[in-house]
């Protein structure tokens, strides 16, 4: 939890940006703080509405005393200024009643009515949409009004991980603040500290690098179950012959502890192409390091970054595994195209 703006961990220049807007009183309207998952951008969200809402402490100070009703109930998400909307652990987007109501009271309530409610208690209405990435296109086009025309009083914040996963009609309606990837040192405090993993600066710097700067996957790569199957994968993959028989044995093994859960069974085969193209990149620079690169480093390489592709195009999992592992093994680095369709 940041209880305070100096518990922030990376990104120094939002606190200075923030204080300047507020100071100068155009701090207002949409925004959209896109980022790598981890980085902080709910927590910033939190500790906005927390500097905003404040009774003890003015929001130009930027110091939310943290004990005041308002603070306490921000923190607890009871707040009745502060608003939150976020994807249903059960649902694949935002489901649009959540924006603009159930089919037989809509817009009488949801996300899009109480941003323009006047606020009960405080001087604001701060509305949170922590999972912006996971709008559909209608339940897009049910906030366009809302964000480009929102009440005087109100602070909408938008919450995704990039730009890019955001329709155009959002983008334009919001100023976007970027958080950029932790540095290797920040991250290091971050995983180390705030969620008290034990692992060395080398453990935690490699996590981050397969987790290509994603915080909550590094944290579960980090896991002890997860330490034990990355070793056990490079340790196949390492050998001058990798035996394909016994990569896909350590992968199905890890994956078949999702059981059903389709969605996990992908986050997990993503963490093992992760592993694939850093342990052949490391071994790539290794190789050129000593004047003695090898093509099939290459093609194993290529190989492991076109199986996320392949699996981004929804290829069947256990299909996939295979092709996997008898390319690793041979060297192959043909797209297998016909698995992704």
């Amino acid at each position: 939890m940041i209880a305070s703006w100096s518990d922030l961990i990376g990104n120094p220049q939002l606190k200075t940006w923030f204080q300047s807007a507020i100071t100068q009183r155009r701090f207002g309207g949409s925004f959209l703080l896109v980022g790598p998952p981890g980085v902080g951008k709910r927590s910033v969200a939190t500790l906005l509405a927390k500097t905003l809402l404040c009774t003890e402490h003015p929001p130009e100070r930027m110091d939310p005393c943290g004990r005041c009703e308002a603070c306490v109930q921000v923190q607890a998400e009871t707040h009745p200024d502060v608003i939150r909307v976020r994807k249903p652990a059960d649902k694949t987007v935002i489901p649009i009643d959540l924006l603009i109501g159930r089919p037989d009271v809509r817009m009488q309530e949801g996300f899009c009515r109480d941003v323009r409610l006047s606020p009960y208690c405080g001087k604001r209405k701060i509305a949170i949409m922590e999972d912006a990435d996971y709008l559909n296109e209608e339940g897009a086009n049910c906030l366009l009004k809302t964000l480009e025309e929102p009440p005087s009083d109100a602070v909408i914040l938008l919450v995704g991980t990039s730009e890019q996963k955001q329709l155009p009609t959002i983008r334009s309606r919001c100023q976007v603040i970027r958080f950029a990837p932790l540095s290797e040192a920040d991250a290091a405090q971050l995983i180390g500290q705030v969620h008290q993993v034990d692992a060395s600066p080398k453990e935690i710097a490699d996590a981050v690098e397969v987790a290509a700067g994603d915080i909550s996957v590094a944290l579960r790569l980090l896991s002890e179950e997860s330490r034990s199957f990355r070793s056990a994968l490079v340790g196949a993959l390492g050998q001058p012959y990798p035996d394909p028989i016994a990569i896909r044995r350590i992968v199905n093994t890890r994956v078949d502890e999702a059981g059903k859960d389709a969605p996990k069974k992908r986050a997990i085969l993503r963490d093992v192409f992760s592993i694939s193209v850093q342990h052949y990149r490391k071994l790539m620079r290794d190789e050129a390091f000593e004047s003695a690169a090898r093509p099939i480093t290459l093609a194993r390489l290529d190989r492991s970054i076109r199986a996320v592709r392949e699996l981004d195009r929804m290829a069947n999992v256990s299909t996939l595994i295979d092709c996997f592992a008898a390319d690793i093994a041979t060297g192959q680095t043909g797209d297998r195209g016909e698995i992704g369709s």
